[in-house]
């Protein structure tokens, strides 16, 4: 055996020899728990208040041609009391009505 094998050899052995046994071993401590932990965790980000998170509201695809969406857009600039969406829910709420 050469000296490098011999020194790895002795250096596990040695290794073995002084990991404690099952019995030995110090018994696990308990994580630490933080003040709020009993709290339920304050949620990241904005508060859910938005249409994508009420219930009443789906999101759908539709296929728009271009400049309809584009000239749609651009009426809808600045106006803070209607979007698309709103606009679209609109026109498709009063179509069903006419037609139910």
């Amino acid at each position: 055996m050469s000296e490098a094998e011999n020194k790895f050899t002795r250096m596990i052995d040695l290794a073995r020899k002084t990991q404690p046994t099952e019995e030995q071993a110090e018994p696990q401590q308990q994580p630490i728990k933080s003040p709020n932990s009993d709290k339920t965790q304050k949620e990241r980000g904005r508060p859910a208040t938005g249409k994508r998170s009420n219930v009443d509201y789906v999101s759908t695809t539709v296929f728009l041609r271009k400049k309809t969406k584009q000239a749609a857009a651009k009426l809808l600039l600045g106006r803070e009391d209607l979007d698309l969406s709103e606009l679209l829910e609109n026109l498709l709420a009063d179509w069903v009505s006419k037609n139910s």
